[in-house]
């Protein structure tokens, strides 16, 4: 029988381990959805979020460690925790959790500028195996961009050249200033640009209302999604009775109508996946990037 049963769990706060500073996507997100929560109270404890940047999220994981695995301390993240695993960054990996789901998620697109020639990610696509190498795609090598960019070439079988950038603004600006052809940016960046970009293609699982004129990859027949979802997670051992309450607590706040307004109104996309689902897509992913690490390793 298991440790803790759906009447007994939770029996005080839960620690929430945000592995970054606060005031990003995942911390503001992490508070709204715990705040929800407490308002609403689906969970008879209060849920705390405590945030635990540094050591690509090694430090965060630690601390998790160091706790009970009975469902009073979990991570919020996202799939920089794949990228760090397939990077080998933290001493750790997916066997170390429990999937309890996503909570939404928010993707890029992939952009040129205005004036480009090319209108689809067909075309773009066309060109770089007539003359591979051809186009130059700003990037920072091992980061999520790199990794987007790099998925979408090993399966639609294209090759760029990189310059690094580091950042949105760093690719804003090489792509802007004629340094580079191709570059990835959040959806509220893109749009923030207003007539200067042009999207070929998003990284969805479906179409962002926002730009409802550009095709995700998978419509498109590529198989390659980066939904950078809100991912929840708790140690290996934690009880199904504890990751079954935070799982029902969880589903009901991204369906609340406020967390719903909030995420349209960030191009973020309001779901739920449970954490079955959730683990079989990050293992799906994991094995994509993995690929993508051995090149650059």
């Amino acid at each position: 029988m298991s440790a803790v049963s759906a009447q007994e769990f939770p029996s005080k706060p839960i620690k929430v381990i945000v592995p970054f500073k606060p005031g990003g996507r995942t911390d503001v997100v992490a508070r709204l959805i715990s705040e929800k929560i407490q308002e609403k109270g689906w969970l008879d404890e209060a849920m705390a979020v405590v945030n635990v940047d540094g050591g690509a999220g090694a430090n965060a994981v630690n601390q998790m460690q160091r706790d009970a695995a009975d469902g009073h301390t979990i991570i919020h993240w996202h799939h920089q925790l794949l990228i760090a695993a397939a990077m080998d960054l933290g001493n750790f990996g997916l066997d170390d959790f429990k999937s309890i789901g996503y909570t939404g998620g928010g993707s890029p697109v992939w952009a040129v500028r205005e004036d480009a020639p090319f209108d689809t990610l067909e075309e773009l696509i066309a060109h770089l195996k007539e003359e591979p190498r051809s186009l130059v795609e700003a990037v920072g090598i091992g980061t999520i961009p790199h990794f987007v960019g790099a998925m979408l070439a090993n399966e639609a079988g294209f090759e760029t050249r990189y310059v690094t950038a580091n950042s949105g603004a760093d690719r804003l600006r090489l792509l802007l200033g004629g340094n580079a052809d191709i570059a990835l940016f959040a959806a509220s960046e893109f749009l923030a640009q207003g007539q200067e970009l042009k999207a070929l293609v998003y990284f969805g699982r479906e179409r962002l209302p926002d730009l409802p004129d550009v095709p995700t990859a998978t419509e498109l027949g590529y198989d390659v999604t980066w939904a950078n979802p809100n991912w929840w997670l708790a140690p290996a051992g934690t009880p199904d009775a504890a990751v079954d309450a935070l799982s029902s607590a969880l589903d009901k706040a991204i369906a609340d109508p406020e967390i719903v307004e909030y995420f349209r109104n960030n191009t973020l996309e309001p779901y739920w996946m449970d954490g079955e689902a959730a683990m079989e897509d990050a293992r799906k992913t994991l094995d994509q990037l993995e690929d993508v690490a051995a090149t650059i390793q």
